[in-house]
């Protein structure tokens, strides 16, 4: 070999080593940038040269970067990551309901069904007074009015949580657009020769962020874009996207559905199309489910109020009169129950007495001061009506429990998988700079290869003069 061949295989080296610096600057410099993964250079031995005294080497080549990633990890990252955001959104949404009823308290519900059962039995004990009657008014519209409250809050949170899902599904379109984008980029790039791993970086951080957001998996193709598929359908085909759509159900409108790309006959969307994960899928849940549930508990208590206190007081008399409703009978939800027209415009016709011109007679203040205990149908369950409301709190308490322990668990779960992909992809910097320590040695030993070339040459020259 001649010594052009020699300094071909310094300058190999210099090369090479020059790639694995840079390549180790890049780690570095983005050991904090989301998403990024770890590169390491591709090195392989150069053709060799065959000569008549044998086989010798020509340096070497460098074949590309290689992005340290792991596709099992990936996926396994991403099913974690889609039940932890589906399972934490579940959770808030209860929580969200325990909150709006903040039992136990002084100040609650439960407090006020029995300050308004005991001030019919302070009425019973003094059946001809006025500010009793007072007391029972007040008490009354007191419940109706944390009914109120307590539907409108659950109601407006149904609200939120739809205007969560529509804004959920605009940024699953925006990252689906960017996903396939990339892609175009990405399969142009590499059919041209060129390495892209940053923008497979990019691509892999929003294909995370589609999984936590609607669930799915990405997976590779051969031109080296990537498909994303939810629920058995492709959102993302090479530079391809499908929309999603938040639409009423087609079998019942008053839930909502996700729609993906076109819609079907009649507008809406149909109960296959349900079949997502992630936080979108929470979202769903919370709107179609926790939400709606609340209410009706809550409406199954007003309803049951309402119907049991009416009957009663109806049994009553003002004077000869028979008495009416005590709330009005046409409101019987959560958020419309309110005192019946007759009791807030007179304190009078709050009924007391059981027999017709009997002023001292307490009967019917007494049997409503009863309803304490008297059992009902609250909820298509038998309890009194401070029960059924009971077992709405208690129920709500122990879904919200069972909803957080399941969260934890898979929010750990993702974690764990985080922390695995990471010892894959992750930068870890003492070792970076183990690398370049090794790499500037390589550097300067091809340096030093060139100048012992270089002394050659000018020895084999002075030999020559």
């Amino acid at each position: 070999m001649n010594f052009g061949g020699l300094l071909s295989i310094a300058r190999s080296g210099l090369a090479a080593s020059q790639a694995q610096i840079s390549t180790t600057s890049q780690n570095v410099t983005n050991a904090q940038t989301p998403g990024y993964s770890r590169q390491r250079v591709l090195l392989v031995p150069n053709y060799p040269e065959r000569l008549p005294q044998g086989t010798f080497g020509t340096g070497v080549l460098v074949d590309g970067v290689e992005r340290m990633r792991n596709e099992l990890l990936d996926a396994g990252f991403r099913r974690d990551t889609q039940s932890a955001a589906f399972n934490e959104e579940r959770r808030d949404a209860l929580q969200a309901v325990e909150n709006v009823l903040g039992e136990p308290s002084e100040t609650g519900l439960a407090s006020s069904l029995e300050q308004f059962w005991s001030s019919w039995s302070d009425l019973s004990t003094n059946p001809d007074s006025s500010a009793a009657r007072g007391v029972v008014r007040q008490r009354g519209a007191q419940v109706a009015a944390q009914l109120n409250a307590y539907g409108n809050q659950i109601a407006d949170a149904q609200t939120v949580a739809r205007t969560r899902l529509l804004e959920t599904a605009e940024r699953v379109n925006a990252l689906s657009a960017q996903v396939a984008d990339i892609n175009a980029r990405i399969v142009a790039a590499e059919a041209a020769g060129n390495d892209a791993p940053d923008m497979r970086d990019q691509r892999d951080l929003k294909a995370d962020e589609l999984a936590s957001l609607i669930g799915g998996n990405a997976y590779p193709q051969a031109n080296g874009s990537v498909s994303i598929t939810v629920g058995g359908d492709t959102i993302v085909d090479g530079a391809n996207f499908k929309t999603v759509r938040v639409q009423s159900l087609v079998s019942d409108p008053t839930k909502l559905g996700i729609a993906l790309g076109a819609l079907p006959a009649g507008g809406g969307a149909t109960e296959t199309m349900y079949q997502i994960g992630g936080q979108l899928s929470g979202a769903l849940d919370a709107y179609n489910n926790v939400y709606p549930t609340a209410l009706s508990q809550l409406d199954g208590v007003a309803s049951a109020l309402v119907a049991a206190t009416n009957t009663v007081h109806r049994n009553g008399f003002i004077g000869a009169t028979a008495a009416g409703d005590f709330f009005d009978a046409s409101r019987t939800t959560a958020r419309t129950i309110r005192l019946d027209g007759t009791i807030v415009a007179n304190v009078q016709n709050v009924a007391a007495s059981g027999i017709a011109n009997e002023s001292g007679d307490n009967a019917v203040a007494l049997a409503l001061s009863r309803l304490r205990d008297a059992t009902t149908t609250v909820n298509g369950q038998t309890a009194s009506i401070s029960e059924g409301y009971r077992t709405v709190v208690s129920g709500i308490a122990t879904s919200v429990n069972s909803a957080s322990g399941t969260a934890t668990a898979a929010r750990t779960l993702a974690t764990q998988s985080d922390t695995r992909r990471e010892s894959i992809k992750g930068v870890s910097i003492d070792e970076e700079m183990v690398n370049l320590m090794k790499y500037q040695q390589s550097y300067a030993a091809a340096a030093k290869l060139i100048a012992v070339v270089d002394e050659l040459s000018l020895t084999l020259l002075g030999m020559v003069r």
